[in-house]
C-alpha cells in the first residue's frame, strides 16, 4: 500500500494535477467608508501585508513596501499600497511595462474556470496599471493592452508622494466577465462572505539607469499572461 501511495503522489506531481500555488491567502475584510483621495486616514484598522519578493530583476530603490485590501458589495475592491522609492521616475501616461514607476493590480472574480491567457481581451481577468504623472499630482490608469481605458469601467486611483514615500489608493470593480467595448456584456461578480477571488499586485521599479525590477508579495510568475498565477484570497466579514 505504501508503494502505491508513493507512485500515486509521484504521478500527480508530473501530470500537473496537484493544486496550483495560491500565493499567500488572506481573508479580505468588508470595507467601511473609504474615500479615494490618496490619504490613508480611513485605513487605520486595516491589516497590512509586506511586499518583499523580487519577482524580476533587482528592485533596489524600493523599501518598506506594503499593501492592504478591502471589499464592498458594489462589487468593488479597495487597495492601498505604500512604499519608499529612492529614485522616482514618472511619466504622464503609460509608456511601456518598464519605463515608469507604477503598480500592477491583477484581479479575477470568477475562479470557476482556468483561462490560460487573458491579456488581449481582459475578459476573464484584468490587469490594471496605475501611475503618477510628472506633475506629482495627477494619476493615470491603464487596462493592460486595452486602449483607451473603457469609460464604463469605474476603476480609479489617487496617488500621493511625500518626499520619497509613494501612496496609492485604488478602487477597482470585480467582474466574472468584462467586455471592453460593451457595458451590457459585462457581468459583475455576485460577492458574499467566503467567496474566493483572485487578487495580486506587483510594483514596477524604474531608476535613472533604466528598469530595475519588479517587487511582489509572492513569486508566482507570469501574472500578466496567466490568470492561474493570480493569488487567491477569500472575502471575509
Amino acid at each position: 500500500m505504501k508503494t502505491q501511495i508513493f507512485f500515486l503522489t509521484f504521478a500527480l506531481l508530473f501530470t500537473g494535477t496537484v493544486p496550483a500555488e495560491t500565493g499567500n491567502p488572506k481573508d479580505i475584510p468588508n470595507a467601511g467608508r473609504i474615500r479615494i483621495d490618496g490619504r490613508l486616514d480611513d485605513w487605520r484598522t486595516a491589516g497590512w501585508t509586506p511586499l518583499t519578493q523580487p519577482l524580476h530583476g533587482n528592485p533596489s530603490s524600493i523599501s518598506n513596501a506594503q499593501w492592504s485590501i478591502q471589499w464592498d458589495d458594489k462589487p468593488s475592491l479597495f487597495i492601498a499600497v505604500s512604499y519608499d522609492d529612492a529614485d522616482l521616475i514618472f511619466q504622464d501616461s503609460y509608456v511601456s511595462s518598464n519605463a515608469q514607476d507604477c503598480v500592477n493590480i491583477f484581479v479575477r472574480g470568477d475562479n470557476g474556470s482556468q483561462p490560460a491567457d487573458y491579456s488581449e481581451r481582459q475578459d476573464s481577468a484584468q490587469q490594471y496599471i496605475f501611475g503618477l504623472a510628472k506633475d506629482k499630482t495627477s494619476a493615470w490608469k491603464k487596462l493592460a493592452r486595452i486602449d483607451p481605458f473603457p469609460l464604463h469601467n469605474p476603476a480609479k486611483a489617487a496617488i500621493t508622494v511625500n518626499s520619497n514615500r509613494l501612496t496609492y489608493e485604488i478602487s477597482i470593480p470585480l467582474y466574472d466577465t468584462f467586455d471592453a467595448e460593451f457595458r451590457r456584456k459585462c457581468r459583475t461578480t455576485e460577492v458574499m462572505e467566503d467567496l474566493e477571488i483572485g487578487v495580486d499586485i506587483t510594483i514596477i521599479n524604474v531608476t535613472s539607469n533604466g528598469y530595475a525590477g519588479t517587487l511582489a508579495e509572492n513569486l508566482m510568475p507570469d501574472k500578466e499572461h496567466n490568470a492561474g498565477h493570480i493569488a487567491l484570497h477569500t472575502l471575509g466579514e
